[in-house]
């Protein structure tokens, strides 16, 4: 069996069709979320509220899908405790971040 663990981010997943998608990939398992929001007290209580219901496997960063510096700082978190991004969700109406995110994991 193969101990291969994906990464996944979701972005805008404090709430709604965000958190579910969350907790759907973490459930799946063979998958690490890292759960993002722009607001961290939202985002740090919607992970608290995963990891309670057995989903040890999720993560929070903080992101603001319109700053660049809080995509490069996401982009560092990736690189640096998991070194690739297998899935990315985007609940945000623009790709830029996409383009952004893809950018700074390949430079760092």
């Amino acid at each position: 069996m193969e101990d291969y663990q994906r990464v996944a981010v979701v972005t805008g997943a404090n709430k709604g069709i965000g958190v579910e998608t969350v907790r759907q990939l973490a459930a799946s398992g063979g998958v690490t979320v890292v759960l993002t929001a722009r607001d961290e007290r939202r985002g740090a209580d919607a992970t608290a509220e995963l990891h309670r219901m057995g989903l040890s496997n999720v993560v929070f960063h903080q992101l603001d899908v319109t700053d660049s510096d809080s995509i490069a700082s996401l982009a560092r978190f990736i690189g640096s405790s998991f070194g690739r991004l297998d899935i990315f969700v985007c609940f945000f109406h623009s790709l830029y971040i996409v383009f952004l995110l893809n950018d700074q994991i390949f430079t760092i």
